[in-house]
């Protein structure tokens, strides 16, 4: 028997997941096991006083409860089963003493309207409740009522039973009822009790989440400082190398020294390329990215890619091919050339760099053109070595190659793909792949873009034409403390027959501004005594109305969107990163040529 019980109830909390249901469920079966035993009873104690009415109704409570038993245990029917339950204390119980068995309301009779209410509202909630609980307290009003009026009763009088069983029965149904409110309350109270420790277990995770968090963001803020710091640091001793190298190469070196200076070119900037990429990707990975919305003519800008790639394409004797739609020549469109330009240069630099023979092929396609925006497909195809179908997703994780031997071979940081990908995120576009190992590769992506109808000016070949610019009546103050960057930018100045005077540091800055008047400075962020922000900020609070509007250009190795906010929010009016190239600088002077 223990064992029964045992095993019915954990097939009823099995059946349920949530703790009140299965309280309910526990509950009822209780009831209907104390009631086959209460029946049990009162069949024997009404067998030997021989009181056949009252047998035959202990006789229906056993029977309906042992029935309702097996039923309950082989069906998840809990909910039904009590209604049928509620229903017989309402009828056998309740109405029948009222009509019959009592012909009024006696103790007996209330603690089965008791019973019937309370648990009408513990199995079903408050519109079952109340439901069982009017019909149940109606008996008791009539009684209290019309007791004196015969007409509400059947002509026999009320069924005499003996004292003893009387009393069982009154303390049955007490013990019933304190059993339903105790059993309920111990449920109800240990579902509220694990809800709180489930919520006091949830502040503690949150609170150690809120700390982790913490330390998560003090480990990405040390980590963008030391690549910030890092980048600084490379970037002063590559403008150097980089700018050294073009203005030699502008020198008219022999023949052996310009393949020298080439060769050195080619390091530092691919040096750069890899320093670029591993800033880029940090702030991509850190979210602090966000597209610029710049009108372009996307024909000079893939020519100007294509320029820029095609003589590594040539190196290897590749048969390189832009093609541009037509319909895209004439329209100007609204986005971030930069970011694209990114995205499209790492693609081509991989095709050309995994490419020993054949062909690179660089397709603009205009896939859709509505009202106001316009998309367009890009596809980058090639003849190379191919991507194995099984590390097609793989290749797009940050320091993954497409195979152990690729670093090996063709070297690289893992990180020119997962760029893309993060750059494309930001364009809501996705990059899709078609290679298979020995049959080359071909990368696609769309990109919506607003557009324009009237084209912008823009440069054909993506080259500025200094000789057209007379630079030379330019007076430009260079206020920089490093001596290789002073010889840099002296000398990328004396190409345009520029002499600027030099400040090795904001002091000293000042004190030439207050001497000699300047069209143009050009100054780094970070120097001794007074740094290039301060120096800006002293140089806008002059009283002289020309000097304290002097054109100021941060220059400075350390690249991150914060420092052009922070320059423009002194007061400077652009900012170039280091190394230069002499085509940017060249820029920025023509602004202010007159």
């Amino acid at each position: 028997m223990i064992r029964f019980i045992k095993d019915f109830i954990i097939k009823i909390k099995s059946r349920e997941n949530d703790p009140i249901n299965q309280a309910r469920a526990l509950m009822l079966f209780y009831l209907l096991l104390a009631h086959c035993i209460f029946g049990l009873f009162l069949m024997i104690a009404y067998a030997y006083t021989n009181q056949i009415p009252q047998l035959i109704r202990a006789s229906l409570i056993l029977i309906f409860s042992s029935s309702l038993i097996s039923v309950l245990y082989f069906f998840n029917s809990w909910r039904v089963l009590s209604h049928i339950v509620l229903l017989l204390i309402t009828i056998i119980a309740v109405w029948a003493n009222f009509l019959f068995f009592v012909k009024g309301i006696n103790a007996a009779t209330l603690q089965f309207i008791w019973l019937a209410s309370a648990l009408g509202f513990y199995m079903h909630g408050s519109k079952w409740g109340w439901f069982y609980a009017i019909v149940n307290i109606t008996p008791a009003i009539i009684d209290a009522s019309f007791s004196a009026k015969g007409y509400f009763f059947l002509t026999s009088g009320p069924q005499v039973i003996a004292r003893p069983i009387y009393v069982f029965v009154l303390i049955f149904d007490f013990c019933a009822i304190a059993f339903l409110h105790y059993f309920f309350f111990k449920a109800f109270n240990r579902n509220i009790e694990t809800l709180t420790l489930t919520k006091n277990k949830l502040n503690t995770t949150n609170e150690q989440l809120n700390y982790t968090l913490k330390e998560v963001e003090q480990l990405s803020n040390s980590r963008m400082k030391f690549l910030s710091t890092m980048s600084h640091e490379l970037r002063t001793p590559l403008n150097g190398v980089i700018g050294l190298t073009n203005v030699l190469l502008h020198q008219n070196p022999h023949k052996d020294q310009e393949e020298t200076l080439a060769v050195l070119r080619f390091s530092a900037e691919n040096l750069l390329t890899l320093v670029n990429d591993i800033l880029d990707f940090n702030k991509l990975d850190s979210e602090m990215v966000e597209l610029e919305r710049t009108p372009f003519n996307l024909s000079t800008l893939m020519s100007n890619i294509y320029a820029a790639t095609k003589l590594k394409a040539s190196e290897k004797h590749l048969d390189f091919k832009l093609d541009v739609a037509e319909d895209l020549r004439k329209l100007t469109l609204v986005g971030d050339p930069t970011r694209l330009t990114q995205v499209l240069l790492n693609l081509l630099n991989n095709a050309i760099k995994f490419t020993e023979k054949g062909s690179v092929n660089l397709d603009c396609e205009l896939n859709y053109f509505g009202s106001g925006t316009v998309k367009v497909r890009f596809s980058i195809a090639d003849t190379g070595i191919g991507i194995d179908k099984d590390r097609h997703a793989s290749i797009f994780d940050e320091f993954v190659q497409a195979s152990n031997s690729i670093n090996r071979s063709y070297g690289g940081t893992g990180l020119g793909l997962p760029i893309v990908k993060k750059v494309l995120e930001l364009y809501q576009s996705t990059i899709y792949l078609d290679s298979s190992i020995g049959n080359g590769a071909k990368f696609t992506f769309d990109i919506t873009f607003p557009y324009q109808e009237v084209v912008s000016e823009f440069q054909k070949d993506g080259i500025p034409d200094i000789t057209s610019t007379d630079f030379s009546k330019l007076n430009v103050l260079v206020v920089e403390d490093n001596a290789i960057n002073i010889m840099v930018i002296k000398k990328t100045l004396n190409r345009l027959g520029i002499d600027p005077d030099v400040a090795e540091n904001g002091r000293i800055a000042l004190e030439m501004i207050e001497v000699n008047t300047y069209d143009l400075v050009l100054m780094d962020l970070y120097m001794p005594e007074l740094d290039g922000y301060e120096t800006t900020k002293q140089i806008r609070a002059m009283d002289h109305p020309v000097k304290s509007n002097i054109p100021i250009i941060a220059i400075t190795a350390t690249v991150n969107s914060q420092v052009l906010e922070d320059v423009l929010a002194v007061g400077m009016n652009g900012y170039l990163s280091k190394p230069f190239h002499p085509n940017d600088l060249f820029d920025e002077l023509r602004k202010y040529v007159n």
